[in-house]
């Protein structure tokens, strides 16, 4: 079994979203990245280093979605900064890019953070990794359980009036 540790990204000056803790899990290991402007990116050997993660270039091997555990793309605002925040996959642009693009309304800050570089990741703290990551799992729960398309189906004067 191997040891992963907790990592702690932040968006960088100009970004957008985050903080972000990302666990990996025997399940979730891998950090895909998928750039077009780069072999690397600058901040994927100090993720490696304090996650233990795997790295896969995305555009070179694919790996199931189930065992991503973190998602990097360099995309200005068009369709590849939104692909993995729809799965609800953490993503990181090393661009300083907000929510923006087809999939902009996918593009939220507890799933997606901005123009992070090596200076944005560290080892993150219990008390972080439980803040954080629940609430996130925990809103991940949530849109998927059948309170919200009851709220949905009020409509909008029926949420204003709690009704």
């Amino acid at each position: 079994m191997s040891e992963y540790g907790s990592i702690y990204i932040e968006k960088g000056p100009g970004g957008f979203g985050g903080p972000l803790v990302i666990t990996p899990t025997e399940q979730r290991h891998t950090v895909m990245y998928i750039l077009g402007e780069m072999d690397k990116p600058p901040c994927l050997d100090r993720i490696i280093e304090l996650s233990g993660m795997i790295a896969v270039d995305g555009y070179k091997q694919t790996v199931p979605e189930e065992e991503i555990a973190l998602a990097i793309v360099d995309c200005g605002g068009t369709l590849r900064c939104g692909i993995y925040p729809k799965k609800r996959i953490p993503t990181i642009n090393i661009m300083p890019v907000g929510a923006a693009g087809p999939l902009a309304n996918f593009i939220v800050p507890d799933i997606y953070a901005s123009s992070v570089g090596p200076d944005q990741i560290r080892q993150a703290t219990e008390k972080e990794v439980q803040e954080i990551e629940i609430a996130r799992l925990e809103k991940d729960g949530a849109a998927s359980s059948s309170g919200k398309s009851e709220k949905k189906s009020k409509g909008l004067f029926g949420r204003l009036m709690g009704k």
